[in-house]
């Protein structure tokens, strides 16, 4: 639809229905409205949101006499009927934003009218509905300015001109913020950082944001594909948010749980929480360490300090065993090789997933390239640096346990691990170690133990909800895995050896804790 023009059989009035592209600044939707004012035509019908795209509006409007030739040349010489989708950071107070109901005369002209007024008061339309089938003289208009004071210059200037409206809000709480119609959603995601962040570390965010070019355009593309799949988009949002928030955790701020160690043969278990990302699982067997999955690439200085303060080395990390390419747990191995060699081991799957920046890469899921948004924030944010080389496991089957495939084997010290491959519903390459004879199950993702996660881990995100959810390349398969993954555990542990699980995120447990 660019404009449509056609005539009613019950009181023989020309109507017309046309959709444009503005820029998103004080000003736009005066414009419009003045265009349909000039020729007479009453607009029964206008619509313009900025949650839902920046730049578009919907018009309807009728007249005596067909003049809607002229309008559409005037529309297509200013460039209105040329697509456009330009979303960008503009609002970051919430107290500069005024909603309202004003009542308008019904006849050409007076929408017009009154966004001049908004226009004279550098106020931005964020959203202005008017639906004459609804209500004949009532427009609902949600605005900002700049410069707060304009709205008591705004009110004045409409008390004096006699206009009858209602204050809906004007501000509004932080708590509340999800009430404002017209905020875009990289104002929307920003607000999500207000809530978690301290002001600094938001202007941080922002000044990251404003010069990385590619990271402001991968933002866009993330938000503007979270739109189109709202629910998968708020979840990756606030998964987003949280990445964002361990770098106020890094330095001073860096905090650490550790978990008691465990004797098991003649290896040392070790076991450390960052205060966001993945657990770090340290194997120690007389000076060899081996790792087992880690964290955020941003914490690695205050890893080493930690592992440090606890008697480990880290220069005697020889070898690193990642269940899976996501930044929480892959994010410290390229950091290790780099500085001191150690090896790193990943799935095949991981290749792609590297080179596409996306963690769902290989899999036919529809959130494809939300994913690959994604991928590209989140390692860019929490500084994810996978290994400049690394060993592939073996994919041939060498036989299964449970219904999950054994792919390859490692061993350390007098300890025999499996690696398992996962059916594929977290990520590609998803695997779990397996040590039968220590009663030890690495499960990153999968199985974590609810009541052991706290702090961050709760507040921001209900991390149990959303990693066993919405994060997931086949949620279905994921739930399914899950059930099998502890079917399995359950039935190893009835044997008499006992079971420890040793997930990804919160404490390690016995299975037989399980509900």
């Amino acid at each position: 639809m660019v404009l449509e023009v056609w005539r009613s059989l019950d009181d023989g009035l020309f109507l017309c229905r046309v959709k444009v592209y503005v820029p998103d600044k004080p000003g736009s939707l005066a414009k419009i409205a003045s265009y349909f004012a000039d020729y007479g035509i009453n607009i029964s019908y206008f619509y313009y949101n900025r949650s839902e795209h920046p730049n578009r509006v919907l018009v309807e409007g009728k007249s005596e006499d067909n003049i809607f030739k002229p309008l559409y040349k005037d529309l297509s010489r200013e460039g209105f009927f040329r697509e456009l989708y330009e979303e960008d950071l503009q609002i970051t107070n919430l107290d500069n934003i005024l909603k309202v109901s004003v009542y308008l005369e019904n006849k050409p002209g007076t929408l017009a009218d009154f966004a001049r007024i908004l226009k004279g008061h550098d106020a931005n339309v964020t959203y202005m509905v008017y639906n004459e089938m609804i209500s004949e003289n009532r427009a609902e208009i949600a605005f900002y300015v700049k410069d707060p004071g304009e709205i008591s210059e705004l009110a004045r200037e409409l008390n004096d001109l006699g206009y009858h409206y209602n204050f809906e809000y004007s501000g509004i709480d932080k708590e509340e913020s999800d009430r404002i119609i017209g905020l875009n959603l990289v104002e929307m995601f920003y607000f999500k950082l207000r809530e978690i962040l301290d002001d600094k570390e938001v202007d941080k965010i922002k000044k990251l944001v404003n010069t990385s070019k590619k990271l402001s355009d991968t933002l866009l593309k993330f938000n503007r594909e979270a739109g189109r799949n709202l629910e998968a988009g708020q979840v990756f949002g606030n998964i987003l948010a949280l990445a964002i928030s361990s770098r106020t955790k890094m330095g001073d701020s860096f905090h650490y749980k550790r978990l008691p160690s465990l004797p098991v043969g003649d290896i040392l278990l070790h076991a450390f929480r960052p205060p966001t990302g993945g657990n770090i699982y340290l194997l120690e067997y007389d000076d060899d360490l081996v790792m087992i999955d880690g964290s955020y690439g941003i914490y690695y200085d205050n890893v080493k300090v930690m592992l440090e303060e606890n008697g480990l080395d880290p220069s005697m990390i020889n070898r690193i065993y990642l269940s899976h390419a996501d930044a929480d747990h892959a994010g410290l191995s390229g950091y290790f090789q780099e500085e001191y060699g150690a090896k790193v081991f990943m799935h095949p799957s991981a290749k792609d997933i590297i080179r596409e920046d996306n963690r769902a890469a290989g899999s036919n899921t529809p959130l494809l390239e939300l994913n690959h948004y994604f991928t590209v924030l989140v390692n860019h944010f929490t500084e994810c640096k996978f290994p400049e080389t690394w060993q592939a496991y073996k994919t041939k089957k060498e036989g299964e346990i449970g219904e999950f495939p054994i792919i390859d084997n490692f061993k350390v010290g007098d300890l025999h691990f499996k690696v398992l491959e996962s059916l594929g519903g977290h990520i590609p390459g998803q695997v779990f170690f397996l040590s039968e004879d220590a009663g030890l199950l690495f499960t990153a993702d999968y199985l974590l133990y609810v009541p052991s996660l706290e702090g961050d881990e709760r507040r921001f995100l209900n991390i149990p909800r959303f990693l066993m959810t919405s994060t997931n390349a086949n949620s279905m398969l994921f739930h399914e895995e899950m059930q099998k993954l502890e079917e399995l555990a359950k039935k190893i542990d009835k044997t008499g050896r006992g079971l420890l699980i040793l997930p990804g995120h919160g404490d390690y447990y016995p299975i037989r804790l399980a509900p």
